[in-house]
C-alpha cells in the first residue's frame, strides 16, 4: 500500500515538470536604425546618464533632486506599489505548495448528584496538494514575476520623470531670476536716460514728446517686473510640491553665472541602447512577458486538475492517555474536469492571446515613441545651440547701439525716438538670450530623460 501511494506522489511530481503555453523569448526586434538621424558629437559612456544632472556642475540642483528622491509622494507611492507586487508574487507562489490544517477539541461533562464526569478528546491533521501538472500555477508565478518587474520599471520611470521635472522647474526659476535682474538693470538705465531727457527738456532742447516716449519705455519695463516675480514664486511652489514639502521649506540661492550658463555634453549612445535604458520600454517588455505567461495559465485550465489529500486523526474518552490508541490515517487522490463551460475556457485562452498581441503592439508603440522623442530633442538642441551665438551677438550689438544712440542724443545728433527704440531692442535681446539658455538647459534635461537617464 505504501509503495502504491509513493508511486502516486512520484507520478504527480514527474507530471509537474510539464508546462503548457508559449515561452517568452524576449521582445520582438523593432528594426531601429544603427545611428540617430540627428546625431550629436560623441561623448562619454552611458554611465553618465544615471545621474545626468551632475553634469551641470550645480550642487544645488543635485541636492534638490536627491531630496525629491527621498521625500516625493510619487516615489513613496512607487515604493508601495513594489511592495504590493512582491506580496502578490509571494501569494501566487504559495499555490505551488501543499496546504495543511490541524484541529483539536475536547469536552467534559458531569452529574451534580453523583459528582461523576466523563469527557472526550479528538484531533485531526490534514493536508492537501494540487500538483501543478500542466504548469498553470507556474505560469501564474511567471506572470507575477513579470508584473513585479513591470512595477519596478514603472518606479524607475517615476524616478526619471521626477528628476527631469525638478531640473526643468529649477531652470525656469533661474530664468525668471535672470529676467528679473535684467529688467531691473534696464529700468535703472532707462531712468538715468529719463533724467537726461528731463534736463534737456528744462532748457528747451527737447519737446514733451521725448519725455512721454521715455516715460512709456520705463512703464513698459516696470510692467514686466511683477510677471517675473510671480514666475519666481510659482517655480518655488512647484518645486515644493515635487519635493513633497511646503514652499517655506524651499530655500534657493542663485548659482554663479559660470554654473548656470554651462552647457554639458550628452552621451547619446546608440538607438539600440534605448531598449535597455528607457524604463518605459523595460516596463512594456515586462507587460508583454506577463501577457505571454497568462496564455499558459489559461491553457492549463482546459485540462483536468488532480489533488492528493491525507488525513490523520485520533480520539479518546475521559482517559487522555488512550488518545493515540485510536489513531487512524487516510490518503487519497481525486481528479476533476470541467465539462459544461468549455466555450468560456476556450475564449479565455483567446482573450489571453489577444492581450499578448495587444501588449506586443504597445511595446512597439513605446519603442517608436521613445525613438521619436530622442530625435525631437536632438533637433531642438541643435537648433538652440546654433541660435545661442546669434542671440549673444544680437545682445552685444543692441547694447552697443543703445549706448551710441544715447551719446548721439546727448550731442544733439539724434532724436530720442532712436534712443527709446534701441533701449527696447536691447532689453528684448537680453531676454531672448536668457530664454534661449533656459530652453537649452530644459532640452538637455528632456534629452537625458528620453535617453533613459535618471535611474
Amino acid at each position: 500500500m505504501k509503495i502504491k501511494y509513493l508511486s502516486l506522489l512520484a507520478l504527480a511530481a514527474f507530471l509537474s515538470s510539464c508546462q503548457l503555453g508559449p515561452n517568452f523569448t524576449g521582445a520582438p526586434d523593432q528594426g531601429l536604425p544603427a545611428t540617430w538621424v540627428n546625431a550629436l558629437p560623441p561623448s562619454s559612456g552611458d554611465e553618465d546618464l544615471t545621474a545626468w544632472w551632475q553634469s551641470f556642475g550645480d550642487t544645488q540642483l543635485s541636492a534638490l533632486i536627491n531630496r525629491g528622491f527621498q521625500s516625493s509622494p510619487d516615489m513613496v507611492s512607487a515604493a508601495l506599489a513594489i511592495a504590493k507586487a512582491e506580496a502578490s508574487l509571494r501569494s501566487t507562489r504559495s499555490g505551488l505548495f501543499p496546504t495543511g490544517s490541524v484541529s483539536f477539541s475536547g469536552t467534559n461533562a458531569g452529574d451534580f448528584t453523583t459528582s461523576t464526569s466523563h469527557g472526550s478528546w479528538s484531533g485531526a491533521l490534514s493536508a492537501s496538494w494540487t500538483p501543478d501538472i500542466w504548469g498553470g500555477t507556474r505560469r501564474e508565478v511567471e506572470a507575477a514575476y513579470a508584473s513585479l518587474g513591470s512595477t519596478k520599471a514603472a518606479a524607475n520611470a517615476t524616478r526619471a520623470a521626477l528628476a527631469s521635472s525638478i531640473a526643468t522647474t529649477y531652470f525656469e526659476w533661474i530664468s525668471a531670476k535672470e529676467s528679473l535682474r535684467i529688467a531691473r538693470e534696464q529700468l535703472e538705465y532707462q531712468e538715468r536716460t529719463y533724467r537726461i531727457v528731463q534736463q534737456k527738456a528744462a532748457v528747451g532742447m527737447v519737446a514733451n514728446l521725448e519725455l512721454a516716449e521715455s516715460r512709456a519705455t520705463i512703464a513698459s519695463t516696470r510692467a514686466q517686473i511683477p510677471t517675473y516675480e510671480a514666475n519666481i514664486r510659482s517655480c518655488e511652489n512647484a518645486l515644493a510640491t515635487l519635493l513633497g514639502t511646503t514652499v517655506d521649506q524651499v530655500h534657493l540661492s542663485m548659482p554663479s553665472r559660470t554654473t548656470y550658463n554651462r552647457i554639458p555634453r550628452v552621451p547619446t549612445g546608440l538607438p539600440s541602447e534605448l531598449l535597455r535604458r528607457r524604463p518605459d520600454i523595460v516596463q512594456a517588455e515586462y507587460n508583454l512577458h506577463r501577457a505571454t505567461a497568462n496564455i499558459g495559465a489559461r491553457v492549463a485550465d482546459l485540462f483536468p486538475s488532480f489533488s492528493i489529500t491525507g488525513r490523520a486523526n485520533a480520539s479518546s474518552g475521559s482517559d487522555f492517555a488512550n488518545y493515540f490508541q485510536g489513531a487512524a490515517w487516510s490518503l487519497g487522490a481525486s481528479a476533476s474536469q470541467t465539462i459544461f463551460n468549455r466555450t468560456a475556457l476556450n475564449e479565455n485562452v483567446n482573450i489571453a492571446e489577444l492581450e499578448r498581441d495587444s501588449s506586443a503592439q504597445a511595446y512597439r508603440k513605446t519603442v517608436l515613441a521613445a525613438f521619436a522623442e530622442v530625435e525631437d530633442c536632438l533637433i531642438a538642441y541643435a537648433r538652440l545651440t546654433n541660435q545661442l551665438p546669434q542671440y549673444q551677438s544680437a545682445a552685444a550689438a543692441n547694447k552697443e547701439a543703445a549706448e551710441l544712440s544715447l551719446r548721439r542724443f546727448n550731442s544733439g545728433e539724434s532724436d530720442f525716438l532712436n534712443v527709446a527704440a534701441s533701449e527696447r531692442a536691447w532689453l528684448s535681446a537680453e531676454l531672448n538670450l536668457i530664454s534661449t539658455r533656459q530652453q537649452i538647459r530644459m532640452t538637455l534635461a528632456r534629452l537625458c530623460t528620453a535617453l533613459g537617464g535618471g535611474w
